[in-house]
């Protein structure tokens, strides 16, 4: 069912009011907008002037007390002098310069004053000294000793304002606290200061302390009561603003709804509110509103009578123009009586003018309407004979669309060509045979031939047509047509030929490229998959263009987390390398660079990388950036390596070297003649020095030895209680005097096995003494016991030394590593003894064990194989 049209001139009429209500309601929008904007912009103001008031107490606060604190410190030796008179005249400087002072005391460390200032109270009753040590800030000043700042309080005797206290205390050269400078300051003022700077007569300030005690309240009188508003609604709201200084909110305030903002002095603890009575925001808001809607409803009263003024007028000229059209109606059936236009026709001029013009029009029309039939005629005529040639031509591009195929697919190029021949077989009324290199491919067989000739003699029964397939400039081969039964090929189908042919060598020719591409890919695939180092590719949009497999494994330990970007890559470094973005972001705005990298893994061992950074050009321009990944673990491995044995060479070399070219220098002198026993006793230092030095040498040979496994251990079979002993007795006697040794046998009849007696004897050695060098006991106690299991003979050695801890045991073991760096210093050492008895252990197929306490002591244990194991 057709909707109901509406007249022109109700249209009109609703016209005039839509525009009129989205005008009124686009400029009320406006104001309300503009209103929000002028309320937001009152409300930032008071929270300014929030701030600004809570700075400005605060700064009073301060200056206050960092008077007191600076008054301490410059009285602290008129004090330890008893120079109270010069004391008494700092007090008055302090109170001319500062007049919000009431009362200043200056008091011993017991509390009580000795010095004040004024003399008088502001009554006039004379001031005498108190004892200031139940006040609670005087307890705080003893626990804190430092400078406090008390709660809001009314004054005593002759002075019942309201103050708050700062104290400072005074110390001697030992820091002891001798006395303390008080300072009571009138908060009257600063609150009368305060509710003069609310510029706004509608907005209130109130101002609590540290306790929630009241220093500004519109309706407490602060000079005649303290009043604590710990249970108000008001401070019991501050929870719900999570610490927030911006305090935008609205509480129930006096009887009526208050709009607060609200500050938190961090340095004080103060709370400072500035309130607005919401009536007043409320009245301006309802007030814009009212006018609004009163404006909206006088303009639309006013419109709809202007609407329908012009709504008649137009309606008028509009009914004129359709009783001429009807008039028509009768001509378009084909009589050709023309309608006049009456003269006395009334209009606006566009009107009058569409009369005459739509008289002309219809006899356009009706003259266009014959002209038009003839064309229709002549145009079917040609679109009859186009239409035989287009069914031709798109028999040809179905033909060709069908040769269209992909050349990424698996076939080789004899089955590619067939693989067309078969598609384009539909569209075709010969035999096609496609000779290109040495095949020739019909779409139903593949045959290697030798020469063009004889296959054409041979294949081709008929007349035969031939089109040349060139690839460049290079003629590879022919398309061959076998025309049987005598056919003739026109020229359309020559056209569609060549066609076919230029398509086919296209076709092979792209062939020829993907599959050099895809050769080449593969190899340059095989080759980054194969690298030692980690390859990552960027393009310039920081997508991941490429990532080899060594790259994946060390920067991902989830194999199917795919890097994309370098979001991604910055995030897998920060959680490996524990590198900062901002350090990775400098590196990869540079050309080239090198960053070095470590990574902690589980087991504690630090694994070392360096990543180089390079731009990826292609025709002098930058398409990317590429990074490369190396492991240089070894490298800082021997640079550690090298380091510590340059450190300990330099130092344990240094020692011997200089004492024995002190003592020779000594006893090469000529003026001097020695006693021999003196010679003797530099004689046998310079031995032992050297003996060092031998000692040195050995180790680093033996290190040496063990690092390459060239070792040698002559095995032989050792009874494990006489090797213990024959290891004790090389103790040097001075230390077996302050050593205690238990050795306990756990073996009922002797026990043999394999083992290097020498080698042996330098593992027991190097344990004894270890447990002799790292022991601060009076008496140090080595215990030792011989026990065997199924498959070992094993050897523990305890003692009560310093012990080791938990974050070094696991690393004792390692060359050039001591645990104490101090101790190691003390007795001499290398680093090398555990790491020497580690690999002569591992030699004899066994090992070393360790158990350790920090300061209680530690047991290592060998573990000697029963059997001699084949090498």
């Amino acid at each position: 069912m057709q909707k109901k049209t509406r007249t022109f001139k109700k249209e009109l009429i609703l016209s005039f009011l839509t525009i009129t209500l989205a005008s009124i309601v686009i400029l009320g929008a406006f104001q309300i907008f503009q209103l929000s904007n002028l309320m937001e912009e009152s409300k930032e103001k008071q929270f300014q002037s929030t701030i600004f008031l809570d700075d400005y107490i605060e700064n009073y606060i301060q200056n206050h007390q960092k008077t007191i604190e600076m008054l301490a410190f410059n009285i602290e030796p008129l004090f330890k002098k008893g120079d109270f008179s010069a004391i008494q005249e700092r007090l008055k400087q302090i109170k001319l310069k500062y007049p919000g002072f009431v009362n200043l005391y200056v008091g011993n460390g017991a509390g009580k004053s000795l010095v004040f200032y004024p003399e008088l109270y502001s009554d006039g009753a004379k001031r005498e000294n108190h004892d200031f040590s139940d006040r609670p800030y005087y307890q705080e000043l003893l626990q804190t000793k430092k400078p406090v700042l008390s709660s809001v309080f009314h004054g005593r005797v002759g002075t019942n304002i309201m103050l708050v206290t700062a104290v400072a205390p005074m110390f001697d050269e030992k820091d002891n606290m001798i006395g303390y400078v008080l300072g009571a300051f009138d908060l009257n003022a600063l609150a009368d200061d305060v509710k003069n700077r609310i510029n706004d007569e509608k907005s209130f300030a109130i101002v609590l302390d540290q306790d929630n005690n009241v220093v500004v309240h519109p309706h407490v009188d602060t000079r005649e009561q303290l009043v604590n508003l710990t249970d108000s609604d008001l401070v019991k709201s501050l929870a719900k603003t999570n610490n927030r200084n911006s305090g935008d909110y609205i509480a129930l305030e006096n009887g009526e709804d208050q709009y607060f903002t609200y500050t938190k002095n961090n340095e004080l603890g103060w709370k400072v509110w500035i309130g607005t009575p919401m009536k007043y925001i409320n009245d301006t808001y309802e007030n814009s509103i009212s006018t609004v809607l009163l404006f909206a409803l006088l303009t639309t009263v006013m419109m709809i009578l202007v609407s329908f003024f012009f709504a008649n007028r137009f309606e008028k000229a509009l009914q004129n123009v359709l009783n001429y059209i009807k008039h028509y109606k009768d001509y378009t059936r084909g009589f050709k009586t023309k309608p006049t236009f009456p003269d006395s026709q009334r209009g606006t001029t566009e009107i009058v003018e569409l009369y005459y013009h739509f008289g002309n029009l219809i006899e356009e029309v009706e003259e266009n309407r014959r002209g038009l039939i003839k064309l229709n005629k002549e145009l079917e005529d040609r679109v009859k004979e186009r239409t035989v040639t287009l069914e031709n031509k798109n028999m040809e591009l179905k033909a060709v669309n069908k040769l269209i195929t992909s050349v990424s697919t698996e076939r080789d190029l004899a089955q590619f060509i067939q693989h067309c021949l078969v598609q384009i077989m539909p569209f075709m009324e010969y035999a096609i045979h496609v000779i290109f290199q040495n095949i020739a491919v019909t779409a139903e067989k593949i045959t290697a031939i030798t020469e063009l000739e004889h296959y054409i003699a041979s294949k081709v029964v008929g007349e035969q047509h031939m089109e040349p397939i060139q690839i460049g400039k290079n003629l590879r081969g022919f398309l061959v047509v076998d025309l049987q039964s005598n056919k003739k090929i026109n020229a359309s189908e020559q056209e569609f030929l060549e066609t076919f042919a230029s398509s086919l060598a296209i076709m092979l020719e792209n062939k020829f490229l993907f599959e050099k591409i895809r050769n080449k890919h593969a190899e340059l695939e095989a080759i980054l998959e194969s690298m030692s180092e980690g390859l990552m590719l960027l393009n310039n949009k920081d997508e991941v263009e490429y990532v080899n497999e060594y790259f994946q494994q060390i920067v991902s330990s989830d194999s199917h987390l795919q890097l994309v970007d370098l979001s991604g890559m910055y995030k897998r470094f920060e959680e490996l390398f524990l590198i900062g973005e901002e350090e990775l972001n400098d590196f990869m705005e540079q050309d080239e660079a090198e960053l070095k990298l470590e990574h902690m893994e589980s087991s504690g061992k630090i694994k070392s990388y360096m990543l180089h950074s390079f731009s990826v050009v292609l025709d002098e321009q930058m398409i990317g950036k590429g990074l490369l990944l190396r492991d240089i673990t070894k490298e800082a491995e021997i640079d550690t390596l090298k380091n510590n044995l340059i450190s300990l060479t330099s130092h344990e070399f240094k020692t011997p070297i200089t004492n024995i070219r002190g003592s020779v220098e000594t006893l090469l002198r000529t003026d001097v003649q020695w006693e021999p026993e003196f010679e003797r006793e530099l004689l046998e230092g310079v031995h032992e020095d050297i003996e060092r030095i031998q000692h040195l040498v050995s180790d680093w040979m033996d290190i040496s030895k063990i690092e390459s496994g060239s070792m040698y251990i002559e095995r032989n079979m050792i009874r494990g209680d006489q090797i213990i002993e024959e290891s004790l007795q090389q103790i040097p006697k001075e230390l077996q005097k302050e050593t205690e040794v238990t050795f306990v046998n756990n073996l009922q009849e002797p026990t043999y096995f394999y083992g290097d007696k020498i080698r042996i004897q330098q593992v027991l050695v190097n344990l004894f003494m270890n447990a002799i060098r790292y022991n601060d006991e009076l008496v140090k106690k080595i215990d030792i016991v011989l026990d065997k299991t199924n498959d070992h003979v094993t050897i523990s050695i305890s003692d009560n030394g310093i012990g080791i801890s938990k974050d070094h045991i696991e690393k004792i073991f390692t060359r050039f590593y001591q645990v104490d760096v101090t101790a190691t210093r003390r007795t001499g050492g290398t680093g090398l003894g555990l790491s020497i008895c580690k690999g002569i252990m591992e030699a004899h197929h066994g090992k070393i064990t360790v158990e350790s306490e920090l300061n209680k002591g530690s047991t290592f244990t060998l573990l000697f194989p029963l059997r001699e194991e084949e090498e």
